[in-house]
């Protein structure tokens, strides 16, 4: 037993020493994901209404950056994802510790049928891999049905109160051919938000060409009260190419009234106006009577600078146009170069530095230690990936203690005390003897040959 003892000190000895080879003590498993999602509420929900697509990423090390949340599509639905702020998750599911991120989306169904929600990519970014990872969600079920005596509405759009308002500009009721109408309408829906308005129906005009305007969408919200009212506002503007008469329909629109639990549709008059063409005039125009009577009359005089400055505005006007392509061009390259440097910024060491400093700053250990392998695999001075023993330096005081703040970190234990400034300093000439390392075992350029 005594020889049994003495064998495995001198193995430890020699060990610590570097007598004898290692074992990888900072090895790190490779991080395992889960992925989740569920509706809410579960069962049949009416047509209209919302409903939460909760998805839960889960990783069995941290997230690097956050996960790319796509926006897809369900047909005869409205798809939205909200500007909110993702939910932490802290797990433990099977006796394994399991770190996430949680969103939900919005979903709200236009027709009472089944829906179909088809498993959709997510890109993720664990700690501790060599490249992202994509993870598929569950395909899921959702039914939507109709009251009784919606059935026959071509989109059902349920709220407690609507009001219907139409504006025209201008307000004439005749034009001259080449001007143009525009007609504006503005839905407003008690308690609903305004992504969830259909649009208004305003198709084409014979005769008239069809100019269709962005929709707008606002949500009335007042404090203490929350969300009052959604509005939306459609707009089209139609130009008349010839002369005539012409008349803008009438505007049908169906809704759904929730207190009463009847269908009800608000109707828009229609706009009857005229288009005439605009009588020409010739250029000059001398009354005979004034030049037969003898009365004073002015006749206008085009001077050659008028007419010179004239052709070089012509001229520059078309230097332009021939140059347009090329200004388009060198401008997009100049962007794209532009938004590169950007890129190459944010993920560069300098940048991943100055996360790691300001993490530091708060004294959170749990958000230090990402930023920190962070900074280190962007650096390329301690190894791709990144690992911990190739910072730990035996005669460096701050070095090791932050090695061993960070054992303990992923060891469950109690957080270790550090000193940012000295663990900075140290990281720093880690860093340089790193450098000088590289350099020194760099191939010697080949000589000029004469």
């Amino acid at each position: 037993m005594l020889w049994l003892m003495r064998h495995v000190r001198l193995a430890s000895f020699a060990v610590l020493f570097g007598l004898a080879p290692a074992a990888p003590v900072f090895a790190d498993a490779a991080p395992q994901l889960l992925v989740r999602a569920h509706l809410e509420p579960a069962g049949p929900v009416v047509a209209g209404s919302e409903v939460k697509l909760v998805v839960d990423l889960l990783t069995t090390t941290w997230f690097t950056e956050a996960p790319n949340w796509p926006l897809f599509t369900v047909p005869d639905a409205i798809v939205s994802l909200p500007d909110e702020q993702a939910d932490n998750l802290s797990e433990e599911i099977d006796g394994v510790h399991w770190f996430g991120v949680s969103r939900a989306y919005r979903i709200a169904p236009q027709a009472g049928k089944t829906y179909r929600i088809a498993p959709f990519a997510i890109t993720v970014y664990p700690g501790g891999a060599n490249a992202p990872a994509q993870v598929m969600t569950p395909a899921l079920t959702l039914v939507a049905t109709l009251p009784p005596g919606a059935e026959g509405m071509a989109t059902f759009f349920a709220t407690s109160a609507l009001t219907v308002t139409q504006n025209i500009e201008p307000s004439s009721a005749h034009l001259k051919v080449g001007e143009s109408i525009t007609r504006t309408i503005v839905q407003r829906a008690a308690g609903t938000e305004a992504m969830l308005i259909p649009p208004a129906s305003l198709g084409d005009v014979e005769g008239l060409k069809r100019y269709a305007k962005p929709p707008t969408t606002r949500n009335i919200v007042q404090d203490r009260v929350g969300l009052v009212a959604g509005e939306r506002t459609d707009s089209v503007t139609y130009s008349a190419d010839r002369d005539g008469r012409f008349k803008l329909p009438p505007v049908s629109v169906e809704w759904w009234n929730t207190k009463t639990q009847k269908k009800e549709t608000a109707v828009l008059p229609g706009v009857t106006f005229s288009a005439s063409k605009a009588r020409e005039k010739p250029l000059f125009e001398i009354p005979a009577d004034a030049m037969s009577q003898g009365f004073p009359h002015r006749i206008v005089v085009i001077h050659s600078r008028e007419v010179l400055l004239g052709c070089a505005l012509v001229l520059a006007v078309g230097v332009l146009l021939w140059a347009r392509s090329r200004i388009t061009t060198f401008v997009r390259g100049t962007r794209a170069r532009a938004r590169e440097a950007r890129r190459r910024y944010r993920e560069s060491a300098a940048m991943a530095w100055r996360k790691l400093r300001a993490v530091a700053r708060n004294g959170e250990l749990r958000g230090m230690v990402p930023a920190l392998y962070r900074w280190m695999d962007r650096t390329g001075d301690f190894g791709r990936p990144a690992r911990l023993e190739n910072l730990t330096q035996s005669d460096d005081a701050a070095a090791a203690q932050l090695a061993l703040a960070v054992n303990a970190h992923y060891a469950g234990g109690a957080a270790l005390p550090l000193n940012w400034a000295a663990t900075a300093r140290a990281l720093r000439r880690m860093q340089r003897k790193a450098k000088s390392r590289r350099r020194a075992t760099r191939p010697l350029p080949p000589l000029n040959d004469y």
